[in-house]
């Protein structure tokens, strides 16, 4: 994890800025070609030792969005019910079913499999450490497929609904591809320049969980615990306040196409397959947080990855532009050409910032190296709160782990 840790720093350091898509060659943003077909097995050891593999610069999915909408048009409207605003609330997370059709899913999918096959520079890190087949933050910056899911998808209607407020921005987005190793139990810190009370975490599924490994795993309640610092990443569950929060776990099994959203302090995991290898099976999560409303930058004294644009923001200021995005109640055409122009990405100024926050930020940094996953623990029932959304869904039973 060490290892991971600088090399997401070292990455850090070659922005993107003034550089097209596909290879560090190219000229023009890339096209989609051919049909959906299954992600490369192994693309980890694939591309980590072959960085010419790997992409610079601004890239695009050239697809056709589910129903065409208009670039200035808002997002589609999926319903969010009290009793899912209230579970959330009271639990911290929520699984909210079906929030994407079938045609949302297939897109998603087809993005996901082409950008699998042309790897981007920012996804080198997590590639070569081995944690996940792929894993890229930022995608939305990066690939326009990404960024036009999140103007136009579902996800973004609930997303206000949940966080009961009138606007809805990107603070960072994270493409993930088979976690191999998995993560131990902790809480989301990397959320960009956002308190946690303006912030919300979430996940679409593009695939169905696996019986046995994979599924996410929430302690209910814990994000109104009062003994996690706000710099913790790793947490230990075995002690105090936590470990009587921990008797009450909630697994989730979603499936493609559903969204599970958490406020940022819950404490959660995930296991990865005994092997640390999915071989021919898939999990495709696009996950991230959003920010909620008017909210403040607090980025200043912070190590954060997703927070190396070019700007002059200082904490206080108000935490909007192109760099973080508004998804609703509508994207603003200003931020999405600035997105196009290639005005999002990391940049030289944003790595400097990165780096002299390092040691402001070591208690962060420290933690950062104990979340790799190295024990099981054996899963708990699924709350039945979240299974109401889903129509003739069954309860599934606890499956047992290795």
């Amino acid at each position: 994890m060490r290892l991971s840790l600088l090399a997401a720093v070292l990455s850090a350091a070659a922005p993107t800025i003034g550089l097209r898509a596909g290879h560090a060659s190219a000229g023009r943003p890339s096209a989609v070609s051919g049909a959906a077909s299954q992600p490369r097995a192994h693309v980890s050891s694939k591309l980590s030792t072959n960085p010419l593999a790997y992409s610079f610069g601004l890239q695009d999915t050239v697809l056709p969005l589910p129903g065409l909408p208009p670039a200035d048009s808002p997002p589609q409207h999926h319903t969010i019910s009290s009793a899912q605003i209230a579970t959330l609330k009271r639990n911290g997370v929520v699984h909210i079913p079906g929030v994407l059709s079938d045609e949302w899913i297939e897109y998603m999918r087809t993005v996901t499999k082409w950008q699998v096959d042309h790897p981007h520079m920012w996804a080198s890190p997590g590639v070569a450490s081995g944690l996940y087949d792929y894993i890229q933050r930022n995608v939305w910056s990066t690939n326009g497929a990404y960024a036009r899911f999140m103007y136009h998808s579902p996800v973004a209607s609930c997303l206000a609904q949940l966080g009961e407020t009138t606007e809805v921005r990107i603070a960072t987005d994270l493409l993930m591809v088979n976690p191999n190793k998995g993560f131990k139990w902790h809480q989301d810190n990397q959320n960009g320049p956002v308190t946690f009370d303006k912030a919300l975490r979430f996940w679409v599924t593009l695939d169905d969980t696996p019986f046995d490994h994979g599924a996410p795993v929430y302690i209910k309640g814990s994000h109104e615990n009062t003994c996690v610092p706000e710099s913790a990443v790793f947490v230990d569950i075995s002690t105090g306040e936590l470990a009587q929060l921990a008797t009450n776990l909630l697994e989730f099994r979603p499936k493609a196409g559903d969204l599970l959203v958490w406020h940022p302090r819950t404490i959660h995991k995930i296991d990865g397959p005994s092997t640390q290898d999915w071989g021919t099976r898939l999990r495709r999560v696009l996950g991230g947080t959003v920010i909620l409303g008017d909210a403040p930058y607090m980025g200043e004294g912070k190590a954060l990855f997703s927070d190396l644009g070019r700007h002059a923001l200082q904490n206080g200021d108000p935490l909007k532009g192109p760099l973080f995005p508004r998804i609703y109640p509508s994207s603003v055409k200003e931020e999405r050409l600035a997105r196009e122009r290639g005005e999002c990405t990391r940049t030289w100024e944003g790595v400097l910032r990165l780096m002299s926050n390092m040691a402001a930020s070591a208690q962060q940094m420290a933690s950062f190296t104990n979340v790799l996953n190295v024990d099981k623990k054996p899963p708990a029932v699924e709350d039945s709160d979240s299974q109401a959304g889903r129509a003739g869904a069954q309860p599934q039973p606890a499956v047992g782990r290795k």
